[in-house]
């Protein structure tokens, strides 16, 4: 369901930018690079009834258009519908006929399929003949159908496409006679594909003589020779399909000539695997270059090596399709301008090329270039490189298909020359890492898939990546590994005119309005598969935004808070001329009194008659609790009268209060003792660091007294304390006391801390492990709270911790002249009751002397 909805997207969107793709080649860039998707393959939830009479069942969806009869063994006739359609599919049956009158009543029909009925043998006369507003017919997959007369398609005057797909016919002389142009005049498109044709005989089409037809298929039909005149009764033949045969080149070279000599002007042809191995044919290359064809189909052939003279010069041809053909190489001007002047839409996906080179694939005369799914296979894997300036050349390109391929990264000069890009197709790739600006050179980007990418795998998004898409209106970012969106980094302001957001099967649980607020044009926003909760400020209220298509399938929302509410009343209320479609099936919702009752209350009081109309039809279900579990959510709302939810609030209210007063209080105190903790902290982390060392200490000097043993030794001979505007002279004094004799050993927290440990343990057991703390006093050493505190550590060991040493442990360094202001209690005490040194610049010797001679005397 997922990829039909997102190339419907991207096709809608298509038709809506109008520009030369659109214009020149609609159909080529639409189906071959997101070919639509069969309506018919959706799901057909509506039951329509069995028809007694035919024995077949039928199912229709949900608009009614289409319906589907079946029925194996039990359908033997035709159904009989009583309900109208636009398209009518009768498939697996084992009707062994249609007979004339069962369709009489089917007038309306646009479509009729009968396929897959393996028992039908025969269609009488006249079949059709009340089906005049009939456009499409296909008659398929139903292999004992061997033959048609020349009356079977009466009356299909509006027929434009017939598709007789894999039948039973062994003969093309058994079907044409029924296709003259007197019985189908507006027959445009004929399909015989799969069918055991082996040959087409010059007399092939001669009852289609003056024939509208202008599109043949016989793709798959065994076929080994066609007479080179055959397809000439054919005047009106455009394009003709004739891969996957056993034709030579030859053949094809001989009706291709004759068409041309009797001014018969092809667009297409397609040759998709015929089996040329090495190189397209080089003579059947010059006769179609001689042609009036514009679109060539070479693919699933098997060319591994194209080179500058692989094709000669094309002037007309402006579609080549050469997916799936094994290339590896390129040659620099295979696909030159000068060779392929009108040139406009290049298909290489499905080969093995390793990527993007200098003037390799990338010409400036392309409009589409594919080089999807270039990825190599599982056991040999190849990884996709984008050289710099690779699009230089690609002036005019506007879709550029890189899906599939094992991409790495992109970065800023990877898209550089892509001024005209509309589309950029980047999904299913192994992209983690996005460089800022990567996307600034396509300034006119309208279309971006990133889908399926680990995006977050390494970092977060960031507005500086998607910088310059001022012009983007469709992103999609399905499975890309997205957790949450910074709302200070919102990378939706650089897309103030997107209006399809597809973040589908993230890892999301919830989106925020400052994130929504720049996207004031969103149209469609998926947000399905994720794990979304229900929000509980409004999202679309206050952000002023009013997208038409919400999808928030498959998350975790439990419930509908009056925010979540109110958000869907805004957008069913303001929805202007639109449908407003709000998807919310497969969620988690708890059908109780707690979580629904305040809801409903609300909606009862203030909703609006949309928003009653939405949840009375709305299909969403409950999944707990067992009572009401996979029922509808709008059942449970419309029963609460009856549940008695009043009289549970009442008492919920009351039980709210008895629990909230005690835990407030006891809340109040915690986080008392927490602030008292948070803001002494510091000394109370050196009050129980002292109280284990004074222990420790105590223990270690009652063992070396038990022992005979007085003198400890310590790993430095001095700790030293400094604040950093004072490093100069500290790292001097290193190199004076370190370096000369008799060398001692200093603490330094630069040099000794131990990466990773606490700073202030770090602190105290250098102070224990030294035999000296020595404290250099400046402004800055007063005015910093570390250099504060590692004083009172110093003072504190020297008082309390004494450990029977006969010398006084604490060294000052006064350096410059003190402010009194500065000064803590504990400073001015120790520089009034303490010898100091000064630091005197003009006899440094002097006094370095005396620092060094003061420690060495107790070492």
């Amino acid at each position: 369901m997922w990829l039909g909805f997102t190339l419907w997207l991207l096709l809608c969107y298509f038709q809506y930018i109008k520009c030369n793709i659109l214009e020149d080649y609609e159909e080529i860039s639409r189906n071959m690079l997101y070919p639509p998707e069969d309506p018919i393959a959706d799901a057909l939830p509506v039951e329509v009834g069995k028809d007694q009479i035919s024995g077949c069942t039928c199912r229709s969806t949900k608009n009614r258009k289409v319906i589907v009869c079946f029925g194996n063994y039990e359908c033997k006739r035709f159904p009989k519908i009583h309900k109208q359609s636009e398209v009518l599919v009768v498939r697996t049956t084992v009707l062994p006929e249609i007979r004339v009158g069962e369709l009489d009543s089917l007038y309306y029909l646009k479509t009729l399929k009968i396929e897959a009925n393996h028992q039908l043998k025969h269609l009488q006369s006249g079949s059709f003949r009340n089906l005049t507003k009939l456009e499409k017919l296909s008659i398929s997959y139903n292999t004992k159908l061997h033959i048609f007369r020349e009356s079977t398609f009466d009356g299909l005057k509006s027929l434009r496409n017939l598709i007789m797909v894999n039948n039973g016919f062994t003969n093309i002389l058994h079907i044409t006679p029924a296709l003259q142009p007197s019985k189908l005049p507006s027959l445009r498109k004929l399909d015989l594909s799969e069918n055991s044709l082996e040959k087409i005989p010059e007399n092939a089409f001669q009852a289609m003589q003056g024939s509208s037809l202008k599109i043949l298929e016989i793709d798959l039909c065994q076929l080994d020779f066609i007479h080179p005149n055959s397809f000439l009764p054919l005047k009106s033949l455009q394009e003709l399909g004739i891969g996957e045969n056993d034709l030579n080149s030859t053949i094809i070279g001989d009706f291709l000539l004759s068409l041309k000599r009797n001014n018969r002007n092809l667009t297409r042809l397609d040759l998709n695997s015929m089996g040329f191995r090495k190189q397209p044919p080089r003579r059947l290359m010059e006769i179609i270059a001689n042609t009036t064809l514009e679109r060539l189909t070479l693919s699933y052939n098997q060319f591994e090596i194209i080179t500058d003279d692989t094709f000669p010069k094309m002037e007309h041809l402006k579609v080549l399709e050469l997916q799936g053909v094994s290339v590896l190489s390129i040659g620099p001007n295979a696909f030159d301008p000068i060779k392929f002047p009108d040139l406009r839409i290049l298909l290489l996906s499905g080969n093995n090329l390793p990527g993007i080179h200098w003037k390799n694939v990338s010409n400036q005369q392309l409009v589409i270039l594919d080089l999807s799914s270039n990825k190599g296979t599982a056991l040999n894997p190849m990884y996709y490189e984008i050289d710099r300036g690779a699009f230089l050349m690609s002036k005019e390109l506007k879709v550029l298909n890189l899906a599939f391929n094992r991409i790495k990264s992109i970065f800023d000069y990877t898209f550089l020359g892509l001024e005209k890009l509309k589309m950029l197709i980047l999904e299913n790739g192994t992209i983690f890492y996005i460089g800022n600006g990567t996307f600034k050179p396509m300034k006119h980007l309208e279309i971006l898939n990133l889908a399926n990418n680990p995006l977050t795998a390494n970092e977060n998004l960031t507005r500086a990546q998607f910088e310059g898409l001022n012009e983007l209106k469709l992103l999609i970012l399905k499975n890309c590994g997205i957790k949450y969106f910074n709302d200070e980094n919102n990378i939706f302001e650089m897309m103030p005119n997107l209006t399809h957001l597809i973040l589908r099967n993230n890892e999301l649980f919830y989106i925020s309005t400052e994130l929504l607020k720049p996207l004031k044009y969103l149209q469609v926003l998926d947000l399905s598969e994720n794990l979304i909760v229900s929000w509980w400020t409004p999202l679309f209220l206050s952000s002023g935004l009013r997208p038409h298509s919400l999808y928030l399938t498959d998350n975790k929302i439990s419930h509908f808070t009056l925010s979540m509410i109110q958000d869907i009343n805004y957008l069913l209320e303001n929805k202007g001329n639109f449908t407003v479609e709000i998807d919310l099936m497969d969620n988690v919702f708890i059908c109780d009194c707690s979580s629904m009752f305040k809801s409903y209350k609300w909606l009862q009081v203030n909703g609006s008659k949309s928003l009653k109309n939405f949840f009375s039809r709305s299909n969403f279900l409950c999944s707990s609790p067992n009572v009401w579990e996979d029922k509808r959510v709008a059942v449970f709302l419309s029963s609460i009268k009856n549940l008695r939810c009043s009289m549970f609030e009442t008492i919920s209210n009351l039980t709210l209060i008895i629990w909230t007063i005690p835990s407030l209080v006891a809340v109040i105190l915690l986080v008392s003792i927490v602030l008292l903790i948070y803001k002494y902290k510091i000394y109370i982390t050196y009050w129980l660091f002292l109280a284990k060392l004074a222990l420790g200490r105590k223990f270690i000097n009652k063992s070396h007294k038990a022992r005979g043993v007085q003198k400890i030794c310590r790993k430095y001979d001095a700790f030293v304390s400094y604040c950093n505007e004072d490093r100069e002279f500290v790292l001097e004094m290193v190199n004076q006391l370190e370096h000369s004799p008799p060398y001692l050993k200093l603490c330094v927290y630069e040099r000794d801390f131990e990466v990773g440990s606490f700073i202030s343990e770090a602190i105290l057991g250098s102070i224990n492990e030294s035999r000296y703390v020595i404290l250099i006093i400046s402004n800055s050493f007063a005015k910093s709270q570390w250099c504060r505190w590692e004083t009172q550590l110093a003072e504190y060991h020297r008082l309390f911790l004494e450990d029977g040493t006969s010398y006084d442990p604490l060294v000052l360094i006064r350096i410059g002249n003190l402010e009194s202001k500065y000064l803590t209690t504990t400073l001015k005490f120790l520089l009034k009751t303490k010898i100091y040194l000064t630091w005197d610049d003009k006899r440094p010797d002097e006094f370095w002397n005396k620092l060094r001679n003061h420690i060495v005397k107790h070492k």
